[in-house]
């Protein structure tokens, strides 16, 4: 399998934090304050909050929580606009700590010219011993993933499946939370590049072993 044509597509990074009082008007105050280094095109008050949008991602500002959904061209961009996006609204809301760190990166893997399809890849190489057995959860079976969860630096969770819209491709989802109170959005750098890091050596490694 050509694993350096694995390619990271989709980010997203999470903060929690104690509840504050969140008032209409100062997302407004961040909105205008983003905008004028980020394209966020529309913006949308929510019950508990707001959520700015454009065709490359949203940011939700909530009462508990921020969250950064970005689709990704180049990783390092995307994590410096995210740490950006949070240390502006972090100066306007004045939050002082963070309970939880959280990051989800989803990468394709197009299958190798000759292998039937990518659900057929995985139920080969991972589930051989008991392929025949899987008949028994009944008809229909579109495809079969992988799930791993690891306590290491964070807490891992890892998917590997076939993408059922398209079977010429791997869906690979990997997803860390560190919960762990902080202060500093210095220190999710770090953690933020390890998760990129061990997405193309580990999982990499591990994906070239499925054939």
């Amino acid at each position: 399998m050509k694993t350096e044509l694995l390619t990271c597509r989709r980010m997203t990074v999470g903060v929690v934090y104690a509840p504050i009082p969140l008032q209409p008007q100062q997302v407004n105050h961040i909105y205008a304050e983003i905008t004028e280094r980020y394209p966020f095109q529309t913006m949308q008050h929510l019950p508990d909050g707001g959520r700015m949008a454009n065709p490359n991602g949203d940011f939700f500002i909530q009462t508990t929580r921020m969250q950064i959904n970005d689709n990704v061209d180049y990783f390092q961009s995307s994590k410096e606009r995210a740490i950006d996006l949070f240390r502006i609204a972090q100066g306007r809301l004045q939050i002082r700590q963070f309970a939880t760190f959280g990051i989800k990166l989803t990468a394709f893997l197009p299958i190798e010219e000759g292998d039937e399809n990518a659900s057929i890849l995985v139920e080969d190489a991972a589930l051989k011993s008991i392929k025949d057995n899987l008949d028994l959860l009944g008809p229909g079976r579109k495809g079969t993933g992988l799930r791993f969860v690891l306590h290491q630096d964070g807490v891992h969770e890892l998917k590997i499946e076939p993408f059922f819209s398209d079977l010429s491709q791997l869906y690979v989802e990997l997803d860390i939370q560190h919960p762990q109170p902080f202060t500093d959005f210095s220190m999710i750098e770090s953690r933020m590049e390890a998760a990129y890091d061990y997405l193309f050596r580990e999982v990499a490694g591990f994906l070239e072993t499925l054939g």
